[in-house]
């Protein structure tokens, strides 16, 4: 019965077809509706937290998403551990997105820090604007240009994007890719970048990434979303898409197996 307990929890744990060994951020944000600040993630350090002293449009979470408004309180959340941007590496975000309005100049709404709690030294900015009927997502470095992507997404659709940093050796050289909906969830490399940048600007990359932020700006510029499933990771296959609800609970009872099959042996 040892034998079999041990070998359920191994085979349960292993048939996960997903690994999230590498997340140092996620949430799914499925807290009771009400403020985002002092929710915690489901993987990271502490409690989402004001950004900055701005109190305007609180961010909320409603129905499991976060509402975020084209103007207002800005938070953060600590990742479980930082990360180095030395060479060799790389950084993906994921989200699900669902935009309802965007403003012509557009702005950015997510974004890393290099400290916890900073109010500036921001980098790895995703932007949106208004184009046509739609909208474009682009990507930033720090500061500098903004390069978007030329397809037009739709309003009111939700889509699962995905940015990816490349840390390269030496000063302002890294590089980004945006993918939008990848249908390879194992590597990047086989989707067609939705939009890509080479770091520019005269703001060198920091040393390492302390926090995961949502930004809200100004009126005139900044865009109206919603945003669930956020994952921060050093592996495309763990935020290119979310895990299953069957996925999970699998892991789960392999986890329990693995708790009973310990306590037998004790």
């Amino acid at each position: 019965m040892k034998k079999f307990v041990a070998f359920l929890a191994i085979g349960l744990l292993f048939s996960s077809p997903r690994t999230f060994a590498t997340s140092v951020f996620s949430d799914s944000f499925s807290d009771p509706n009400g403020a985002l600040l002092g929710q915690s993630p489901q993987i990271g350090t502490g409690v989402w937290t004001i950004t900055g002293t701005s109190i305007v449009n609180p961010i909320s979470v409603n129905n499991g998403l976060v509402q975020l408004a084209n103007t207002g309180q800005d938070a953060y959340a600590q990742l479980s551990s930082s990360v180095s941007t030395g060479s060799g590496g790389s950084i993906f975000v994921g989200l699900d997105l669902n935009v309802s309005a965007a403003q012509a100049n557009g702005d950015y709404f997510l974004h890393f820090a290099s400290a916890v709690g900073a109010t500036s030294g921001f980098f790895d900015k995703l932007w949106a604007k208004s184009s046509g009927s739609g909208f474009v997502l682009g990507i930033q470095a720090t500061s500098g240009t903004t390069n978007w992507g030329s397809t037009v997404l739709s309003y009111g659709t939700s889509y699962r994007v995905v940015t990816e940093e490349d840390f390269v050796s030496g000063a302002a050289n890294d590089t980004f890719d945006i993918y939008v909906n990848p249908t390879d969830l194992s590597v990047a490399g086989n989707n067609t970048p939705y939009a890509t940048l080479t770091w520019n600007g005269a703001v060198a990359e920091a040393s390492a990434y302390a926090e995961i932020n949502f930004r809200q700006g100004t009126a005139t510029i900044a865009p109206t979303e919603t945003v669930d499933n956020l994952i921060v990771s050093g592996s495309f296959s763990d935020v290119s898409a979310v895990p299953e609800p069957s996925t999970v609970a699998l892991a789960a009872l392999g986890g329990a197996a693995c708790l009973i099959a310990f306590r037998r042996r004790r």
